[in-house]
């Protein structure tokens, strides 16, 4: 099947797209990058449709594409794209800009209550009810030239995602949730992980709230190092060292070379590389130990009651269920955990973690704090 779309290959031909898209009040926005052997994504392509035609730009041919800053950052002009983080790590690391305003189709399905972490596949056979191919999903984006197939793939991904989005708008204004979307959008481009400060990383690693003070001090500077060395050197993190490791170096802590590699899961080229760096990191965290946060591991480690945490669920659950919405969407067990526990941290009140203030304080915060003073009596 072909697929009418233009190709953008010169400099002038994005200048010229540019100042037309920056007419119209929505586009929708997709790349196809590759990150096999990187930590940086290098995009292949970005395509682009503003409802009437649809765009295909050519990175590796448009020599300059800083003239596509002021359209993502352009207030006037909405863009849409679905499950948009890596889009916005593609522009934040190659164009220096977070994308804004953002609408996001697989947030705005769960809001609306289709599914949470909706794939574009299952998205447009919801809304559309089409079929959409799986067959150029893992392609080489960079190769040149690129066939039909997956030219026509990349042009129906934007021409369909308009579609879903027009759709989704119309149900969300029906509901009045359209602004739930909006300010969830917002944030979208925060804590993205190429740009989380090195010594911060530590905080996403699954486990770290398992550690004791020494480990966890081992551990962010274990991960502030590794991730200050992907970045430096663009290797994906895991060629460096993968977090399972991470967390058995910071507990078993090694003080030889040689030791590493009977603690972690490290190649022989891992051990030879990065093995003395390792012993090094560790070494200087234990002779000059720091504070990682006395509040971040008291509230990690302090007890949780299991029935009390199944009551805060089922009151998230039922609450999903009258609204419509997918209950992750609601609240995550890290939150429920957050409010058990921020008692002892705040003379005996129960607090909210910043995630479900906004939107979510009167839908679901409010009715949780609730619960939680009910569960002291």
């Amino acid at each position: 099947m072909s697929v009418d779309f233009t190709m953008i290959d010169s400099n002038d031909d994005l200048a010229a797209l540019v100042a037309r898209l920056s007419e119209v009040d929505v586009i929708s926005i997709d790349t196809e990058f590759a990150r096999f052997n990187t930590y940086y994504p290098i995009v292949g392509l970005i395509q682009i449709y503003d409802g009437s035609e649809c765009f295909i730009i050519d990175p590796l041919e448009v020599g300059d594409l800083a003239p596509l800053a002021g359209l993502l950052t352009n207030q006037n002009v909405i863009k849409v794209f679905h499950a948009c983080s890596e889009d916005i790590e593609v522009f934040q690391h190659g164009l220096g800009v977070v994308p804004a305003p953002v609408f996001d189709t697989q947030t705005a399905a769960a809001i609306l209550g289709v599914g949470f972490s909706l794939s574009y596949q299952k998205l447009v056979l919801e809304y559309l009810n089409l079929e959409i191919s799986k067959e150029e999903t893992r392609s080489d984006w960079l190769q040149r030239p690129l066939t039909q197939s997956q030219l026509n793939y990349a042009a129906l991904d934007v021409i369909h995602l308009l579609e879903v989005y027009e759709k989704q708008v119309e149900l969300l204004k029906s509901t009045e949730r359209l602004t739930w979307v909006q300010e969830e959008c917002r944030s979208l481009g925060e804590g993205l992980a190429t740009t989380i400060e090195p010594g911060q990383y530590f905080l996403k690693i699954r486990g770290a709230g398992k550690l004791d003070q020494q480990s966890l001090g081992i551990l962010r500077a274990l991960c502030a190092w590794r991730e200050s060395l992907a970045r430096v050197s663009d290797l994906p993190r895991n060629r460096i060292v993968d977090e399972k490791s991470l967390l058995a170096l910071s507990t078993r802590q090694p003080g030889k070379r040689e030791e590493c590699q009977k603690v972690a899961e490290l190649t022989s080229k891992q051990l030879r590389k990065y093995g003395e760096q390792i012993v090094d990191v560790i070494a200087e965290t234990l002779a000059n130990p720091s504070d990682v946060s006395a509040a971040y591991v008291g509230l990690q480690k302090s007890p949780i009651d299991k029935k009390s945490l199944k009551s805060l669920r089922a009151k998230v659950e039922d609450t999903a269920e009258a609204c419509g919405i997918a209950p992750e969407m609601l609240a995550k067990k890290r939150h429920l955990e957050y409010i058990l526990r921020s008692a002892a941290a705040n003379a005996g009140q129960y607090r909210l973690p910043a995630d479900l203030l906004g939107w979510r304080e009167p839908v679901i915060g409010e009715a949780l704090l609730q619960v939680a003073e009910g569960l002291k009596r």
